[in-house]
């Protein structure tokens, strides 16, 4: 069961095609009984937190620890693990798969800090466009440039004349677009601001080419719709990436009608290789119409569940849109907080959302947003009673210090990020500064007023592999740091325990999943991974090298042998 290694997870099309054919749902998993032995197992059930060995009878774990030593089944499989670590499968909570997917299709532009980078990276990518081709980026980090001056279109005018480009921003609160795309928008200097966003201008009144959260809806008509078949294509290369990675499971936020669709369809044809927990676009009127109508959909096996409403209310830190009770402490009066939606509208979706049995997630990042969705939530739960609602804050980065005890007493899930902390240390003290950011990203602080976490990548964007979201959350500083370097903020960094938990048992009780998923427990499906080291035992500094060996849905390997 050990033969090849992959030592990096990359999204290669030769890996997509072996997996496609190999790692869904459709495999049977095996009529024998399999002991898994001679292993360190961090189990993530309190009651036996750590465990030597267990047993797998077709979907599910059957035994653990001194019973699987004990058992007498005929006719089974022995696994010896030789020393490794097993955990179970990693749940990642918020993520956005069919772009993770589409990746590929894109020019990577994570990490630039200039105009003239964006044009090599473009040009690398994209060395003989066909006139008229859509040039798609991913990944400027708005956040970093709205510290030093966003940035202007024309060297990307210059460079690419004769084709429309369209660049999205690290976290996708804001688009860069040349010339040539404006045009075909008919974007220019008398186009007024939407209601909800905003064109950042030239001094002469000409769009710079950035366009900011929903100004970015002016140009999305004008690019090119991926079909449906890419659409299922990306979706499945984007999970079995992460199934490579360790994740068996995901929560995605944010599904649009395109989205529901394709993931139905490839349910329906077996092949989902890992699971998934559909949240629906809160803001698509017309989606949730239907949805309401329709009711959730539990799948027995917990495959495909749509049960969440996801909500996408202020804008983000980095691009100064997140909805701040007082002004940005770095470009005073430069504020473009948005609201992408109304609270009255907000109301009226969780009062029905309750009615019908639907979770609430609201997308908030700045102090007044995140104390906004906290008071609606508050009333609408007060009208409708103490049900298991496990409604979620989606990121809950700058907070009002009275709003952990709230946020307990609520029994609201605060569903973080820890990239995105590490991401945006380099800016993020300018941008509200030291006072505020003390309770921004305050991990600890949620925790010990009795609050529940949720950890997740929010992928794509960040570095998102477990490991790294791991190491992320426990050091709190980047991947290319020195051991000496000090992480960010460490009062609030969590613990190899408290992440892991919130990884897996948290993230599975975030879509009602508990009973089935999140720890190593007879009569628990039996998704796990195995890894080469161990989180406990290693060095925090160590986790980002922690390789994930295999990763086992239902009983079934769906990662390729390794070395």
């Amino acid at each position: 069961m050990i033969s090849i290694k992959f030592s990096r997870l990359e999204i290669l099309p030769f890996i997509f095609v072996l997996l496609i054919n190999s790692c869904s749902n459709n495999t049977a998993p095996s009529s024998q009984p399999i002991h898994f032995f001679n292993a360190n197992i961090i189990t993530m059930d309190p009651d036996k937190p750590l465990a030597n060995s267990f047993i797998v009878t077709g979907d599910k774990i059957t035994l653990v620890d001194e019973e699987a030593e004990s058992s007498s089944l005929k006719n089974i499989i022995k696994v010896d693990l030789g020393g490794k670590t097993v955990l179970p499968g990693i749940i990642d909570s918020h993520v956005h798969i069919r772009e993770l997917g589409m990746d590929t299709l894109k020019a990577n532009l994570v990490g630039v800090s200039s105009v003239k980078e964006i044009v090599e990276r473009l040009k690398d990518k994209f060395p003989n466009p066909a006139r008229g081709e859509w040039l798609i980026g991913q990944g400027w980090d708005e956040g970093a440039f709205a510290s030093t001056g966003y940035p202007d279109r024309h060297l990307i005018d210059i460079s690419f004349p004769n084709n429309p480009v369209a660049l999205e921003s690290l976290h996708g609160f804001a688009g860069l677009y040349n010339d040539y795309a404006l045009k075909l928008a008919n974007i220019n200097s008398a186009t007024k601001d939407p209601d909800i966003g905003n064109i950042i201008r030239r001094k002469n009144g000409e769009p710079t080419g950035v366009m900011l959260t929903l100004a970015q809806d002016l140009i999305q008509p004008f690019i090119p719709e991926p079909s449906n078949e890419k659409i299922k294509n990306a979706i499945v290369a984007g999970l079995n990436n992460m199934a490579l990675a360790g994740v068996t499971s995901i929560h995605e936020a944010g599904m649009t009608p395109k989205d529901v669709e394709a993931f139905i369809a490839l349910k329906k044809s077996n092949s989902l290789p890992i699971r998934v927990y559909g949240m629906l676009d809160g803001n698509n009127d017309e989606l949730i119409k239907h949805w309401f109508a329709q009711g959730p959909l539990d799948d027995k096996n917990d495959f495909l569940d749509i049960r969440s409403i996801k909500i996408f209310y202020d804008g983000s830190l980095g691009s100064r849109t997140a909805l701040m009770s007082e002004p940005y402490s770095d470009q005073l009066g430069k504020s473009l907080a948005t609201e992408r939606i109304s609270t009255e509208k907000i109301l009226s979706l969780g009062r029905k959302a309750s009615e019908l049995g639907f979770q609430m997630a609201t997308h908030a990042i700045g102090d007044k947003g995140n104390n906004q969705i906290l008071s609606l939530y508050e009333e609408i739960l007060n009208l409708d009673g103490t049900f298991d609602h496990r409604w979620r804050i989606e990121h809950a980065q700058v907070l009002f210090p009275d709003f952990y005890n709230r946020l307990a007493e609520l029994k609201i899930l605060a569903s973080i990020q820890s990239s995105h902390a590490v991401g945006d240390s380099k800016w993020a003290e300018d941008r509200i500064g030291p006072e505020r950011i003390r309770d921004a990203y305050s991990w600890q602080k949620i925790l010990k007023s009795g609050g529940r976490l949720l950890l997740n990548s929010d992928l794509p964007g960040e570095p998102w592999e477990p490991m790294n979201t791991l190491y992320f959350a426990v050091n709190r500083k980047p991947l290319n740091s020195s051991k000496d370097e000090k992480g960010w903020y460490m009062d609030q960094a969590l613990s190899v325990q408290e992440a892991l938990k919130a990884m897996t048992i948290e993230n599975a009780f975030g879509a009602f999943q508990e009973k089935n998923l999140g720890s190593i427990e007879a009569d628990k499906l039996a998704d796990f991974i195995i890894i080469d080291k161990n989180p406990l035992t290693i060095a925090p500094e160590d986790i980002k090298n922690i390789s994930v060996l295999e990763t086992w849905v239902s009983g079934i390997r769906v990662t390729p042998d390794y070395q």
